[in-house]
């Protein structure tokens, strides 16, 4: 039976960067595509209408997740029913809050975007 620390300790072997440098290069690459993704959405917004954007957006995303899960090798396989609830849910939490995000854009400019959101999420759940 494999256990984490096989896994963990074949993936460094053959991995191209010493362990404790790989946090860095994954906050790295996420502050590069979060902190790109309000401009780069304001370019977008100007030649579609926000409603394509966010389909664009999130069912090109959604394509490209059901791909990766039929390519794995464990692929986890799900129920038509989850599948329907996981579709409801993203239909409504992901393509809703794309929606007024590329709405938004359209009425503001990117930088006040970039400033209202991430200081909203925990001023919301938090009041």
């Amino acid at each position: 039976m494999r256990n984490v620390q096989d896994f963990t300790r074949r993936r460094h072997e053959c991995g191209f960067m010493p362990e404790h440098r790989r946090p860095y290069l994954d906050l790295l690459i996420t502050m590069v595509l979060f902190g790109t993704a309000f401009p780069s959405s304001k370019f977008v917004v100007a030649d579609l209408p926000h409603h394509v954007a966010a389909m664009l957006r999130f069912g090109g995303a959604a394509v490209v997740l059901v791909l990766l899960m039929r390519v794995r090798r464990d692929g986890a396989r799900f129920s038509w029913r989850d599948l329907g609830i996981a579709g409801a849910v993203g239909l409504i939490g992901v393509f809703g809050y794309n929606l007024f995000f590329f709405w938004g854009l359209t009425q503001a400019p990117a930088i006040d975007g970039s400033v209202i959101v991430p200081v909203m999420s925990p001023v919301i759940t938090t009041g």
